[in-house]
């Protein structure tokens, strides 16, 4: 008489846990022998994957066929796993080496032969014979579940004019759609060339015309250095006049000067000495004249000095 065999927990089991907190003992059954299956893995793969996997195989995200097809929950997305280990997940394609839903088909498989002693095998003679199954073909995914970053596939135009240049791409979920695309933009794409065309050529066109020769502001009228210099010595003098003179008004004509002895000829006066007015202190200086000539100078109080201006 064969041995009556026992199966994982069923997926209804594994809800009722998960929302109302009930695990009964089959289900604690279940994760034990889970977790003694992963420690039987020989060789034993990475901590953090062999975790993620018995994870999967203790909640019941792993249902096995009879032909040892296997289909692996993992958040919202399903991954299949081939009789021979070969699963359809990046991670797999990527590393080439048992990913964390290859190891917990592994993990659900042991558990298994450990919840239930393989029956009595009954003689070949005496059982009917079954047809056999033909090895399930691997299921390939669609190129919208592809866990990567970019479009399968795109096509990218890029054109330079002169200092302007235009980048376009186009992406798609296969080559029939990118062609579709790429004849549909090709009016567009004329386009945009005609209009960089014509803004180079206005660039060029800007730079080749001759500039515009700038013409200076008119200076306005100006007096001759010397009737200037004459003018403001004038009205110097009648300033400096009209101080010394007891109703502060100036003379009509100069007081004669006094008689003195015979001097140099006085070179001629530059800066402020010819001016009479002091621009480093922006006031009027007096004339003074000794045997040796004359010059303007005004009192620094503060200095207690006399000060000649700039010279």
């Amino acid at each position: 008489m064969a041995t009556v065999a026992h199966s994982a927990p069923s997926r209804l089991t594994h809800l009722n846990a998960a929302l109302y907190g009930v695990e009964d003992d089959t289900l604690l059954a279940w994760q034990r022998f889970c977790t003694q299956a992963a420690e039987a893995l020989h060789p034993q793969p990475d901590a953090e994957r062999l975790s993620k996997a018995l994870a999967l195989a203790q909640g019941g995200h792993v249902e096995v066929e009879d032909d040892g097809f296997a289909v692996v929950t993992s958040g919202t997305k399903l991954y299949h796993v081939q009789a021979d280990g070969i699963c359809d997940c990046p991670d797999y394609q990527h590393r080439g080496t048992p990913c964390k839903h290859v190891l917990a088909v592994l993990i659900h498989t042991k558990a298994q032969e450990l919840v239930a002693p393989s029956p009595v095998k009954v003689p070949a003679s005496a059982a009917p014979s079954a047809p056999a199954k033909a090895p399930r073909p691997a299921k390939p995914r669609s190129s919208a579940a592809w866990d990567v970053h970019e479009a399968p596939v795109s096509s990218c135009f890029k054109i330079r004019v002169g200092a302007f240049e235009w980048t376009h791409t186009m992406r798609a979920t296969d080559d029939a759609e990118l062609h579709t695309r790429v004849q549909a933009f090709v009016p567009t794409f004329r386009e945009v060339v005609a209009a960089l065309d014509a803004l180079q050529a206005e660039r060029e066109a800007a730079k080749a015309a001759p500039a515009v020769p700038v013409q200076p502001p008119a200076a306005p009228a100006t007096l001759p250095q010397a009737d200037l210099q004459a003018l403001v010595q004038q009205a110097v003098q009648q300033a400096l006049a009209a101080q010394g003179s007891p109703n502060g008004q100036a003379p009509s004509t100069p007081p004669p000067a006094a008689p003195s002895t015979p001097q140099r000829q006085a070179k001629p006066k530059t800066g402020d000495q010819a001016t009479g007015v002091c621009s480093l202190h922006n006031v009027g200086m007096e004339h003074h004249e000794n045997e040796r000539g004359s010059w303007y100078s005004h009192w620094l109080p503060e200095e207690e000095r006399h000060c000649k201006g700039r010279r």
